[in-house]
């Protein structure tokens, strides 16, 4: 039985998102803000137990609605078939370039966005300022989702949603999983059926066709209902609230918010230090992965899934 790793990791847990005016969903990629924020690569591919918390205080209704992706077998064989693809894509260029001259941090990622129209919030870090702190931008390079090449040589991408440059990853794998009747014809007449007093034809037929389609859409997996409810924090005009979500479970990283985020009144932003900060908080539990508590999300048969 292997033994645990007991190592002690100094790690940020403790992440704040900034409120980025945008559309759609407030997207949060816990993983991208922890790599960022602590300078290791912490992978897509992990389910990250996480919590959203309220911060500051204030005199207005404030409330924040708190989404994750659906940990569904759709998701995951889509998101395990997707690595599948893109591993096998490369597989003539790994013949040719040898293993020193490999990208070091090579890694699968998908776009979590729902729709190209959703918002990427910006996860920051604080600097002292006199009595104020400033929320300066966690700086992120190379921090790209991964493309394969067509026939064409075309490059796309991977995501939920789907375009002319992105596979979606349930979409693609709707076309792999569609389901035909089984038996497809069912038999209408029984064999000897007048020599057995029981028998009807009926009850054949009946036995074949009541079943023979599964107990779901067959031909759809509804590729775009991806996300579960969490729950909503909130701070009201009456003192009344919810200060945090406890702890759940994010598969690939993903926090998804609508609303609005709180302001501390000595947090301020970096462009604009006479204003301050509209911001997010994020806590990812302590655990065994790099100091996270993460576990993986699909099999990942190669480096770089």
């Amino acid at each position: 039985m292997a033994k645990k790793d007991h190592r002690f990791y100094p790690v940020d847990r403790d992440l704040l998102f900034r409120n980025v005016a945008g559309t759609g969903f407030s997207v949060c990629e816990v993983n991208k803000a922890l790599s960022g924020a602590n300078r290791r690569l912490y992978r897509q591919n992990r389910v990250y137990r996480v919590k959203v918390d309220q911060v500051g205080t204030s005199d207005a209704f404030n409330k924040v609605d708190v989404y994750v992706l659906r940990d569904t077998f759709m998701l995951q064989r889509g998101y395990s078939l997707a690595m599948e693809e893109w591993n096998k894509s490369y597989e003539d260029a790994e013949e040719v370039t040898r293993e020193a001259s490999k990208a070091r941090w090579r890694d699968f990622r998908i776009d979590v966005k729902p729709y190209t129209t959703d918002t990427l919030q910006l996860p920051v870090v604080l600097a002292p300022f006199g009595q104020k702190a400033l929320t300066t931008a966690t700086i992120i390079d190379e921090w790209q989702n991964s493309i394969s090449y067509t026939t064409a040589g075309a490059s796309r991408d991977f995501g939920l949603f789907e375009d002319s440059n992105t596979y979606g990853i349930i979409h693609e794998f709707d076309k792999k999983g569609n389901v035909t009747p089984n038996p497809i014809v069912a038999t209408t007449e029984a064999a000897y059926v007048d020599l057995t007093a029981d028998l009807v034809d009926e009850e054949v037929v009946n036995l074949q066709a009541s079943g023979n389609y599964p107990p779901y859409d067959a031909d759809s997996s509804m590729p775009h209902a991806f996300l579960r409810y969490v729950g909503t924090i909130y701070n009201d005009t009456d003192n009344a609230n919810k200060a945090s979500t406890g702890f759940f479970d994010a598969p690939l990283g993903a926090v998804y918010l609508v609303g609005t985020g709180s302001k501390v009144d000595s947090i301020f932003m970096d462009t604009d230090n006479t204003r301050q900060d509209d911001i997010f908080k994020i806590t990812v539990q302590q655990g065994d992965y790099k100091g996270v508590a993460a576990h993986e999300y699909v099999e990942a048969k190669k480096l770089g899934a």
